[in-house]
């Protein structure tokens, strides 16, 4: 397996020019799979903070990093961030889990907080699940730097996120986390957020489905139409005024969590959630993908 990726980067390092209608064929080469790039980076970066991105990746990342994230402020506006924010991490921890458990208890009185639905422990869970990612990812992105050029057509390709799909699923996943099971395609789910206030209020106390593994799957069964619809869908209107037409129009059978986090045998559960993202492809995509978009 390593032998191919090392092999994959040093092909695509020698590649230059982004030509848009051949990043398919290119990502292939480099050893990364196009049918999942989408769905694996936008889940693994869409907390990311420009603090842990200084940790895990480079330390002297820019504000201006170009990393996409969803908007952890569920009420803004502004659904998804066009750079991972500076949030401020207790220094005084010299941890990453202590500082990051520290921003979940300093938000834990905040229902509209980073992921709808979730208890603090949860919330923890999340926290601490994505940064399993991303240190397992930091491992690929050193590799990278010794092997691949950031100007390669490779690079070209991972960065275009208003083309390669990256911006439009992050602004998709950022609605499927303030309205979990939107896209389920299960009218029970879904229907609530499209009536009255209350039943919509009712409904966000739904916890997001932490399903890497079976969404991804679901995602290579989805009628053809989908990718094109979501690829020509506009998100610049209000939540109010789209929320129908995502329920509609981009139904990807994503659901909700169905237990709570409450007990041993619920653990059980979401850990088998969770380690569906424990998977060799994502932390190679992540890596790399970070690399090129940080170099």
């Amino acid at each position: 397996m390593i032998f191919l990726l090392v092999t994959g980067l040093l092909v695509a390092s020698v590649m230059s020019a982004p030509v848009q209608e051949s990043c398919s064929g290119v990502m292939t080469a480099a050893g990364i799979d196009p049918d999942n790039f989408v769905p694996l980076i936008t889940h693994s970066i869409h907390s990311l903070t420009l603090d842990d991105i200084r940790y895990y990746f480079k330390e002297d990342a820019p504000e201006e990093n170009f990393i996409p994230t969803v908007n952890p402020d569920m009420e803004a506006e502004e659904r998804v961030l066009i750079h991972a924010p500076l949030v401020g991490y207790d220094e005084d921890f010299s941890t990453p889990a202590m500082r990051q458990f520290d921003m979940v208890l300093r938000n834990m009185d905040r229902a509209d907080w980073q992921v709808r639905g979730y208890s603090p422990l949860e919330q923890a869970t999340h926290v601490f699940h994505m940064a399993e990612l991303w240190n397992q990812a930091s491992e690929q992105y050193k590799l990278a730097q010794k092997l691949l050029n950031p100007q390669s057509e490779l690079c070209g390709c991972l960065t275009d996120i208003k083309n390669n799909g990256i911006w439009q699923y992050m602004n998709l996943m950022a609605l499927k986390i303030r309205y979990p099971g939107i896209t389920s395609g299960n009218e029970t789910l879904s229907a609530p957020y499209l009536t009255s206030r209350v039943k919509r209020e009712m409904a966000m106390e739904r916890a997001y489905k932490l399903s890497y593994g079976i969404e991804f799957d679901v995602m290579k069964e989805l009628n053809a139409n989908f990718w094109p619809r979501l690829a020509e869908f506009d998100f610049t209107a209000s939540d109010v005024e789209i929320l129908s037409k995502v329920a509609t129009e981009l139904v990807d059978g994503s659901g909700v969590m169905e237990e709570s986090l409450d007990s041993e045998e619920h653990w059980t559960y979401w850990k088998e959630h969770l380690k569906t993202a424990m998977r060799d492809d994502l932390y190679y995509d992540l890596g790399v993908f970070m690399f090129c978009t940080l170099n």
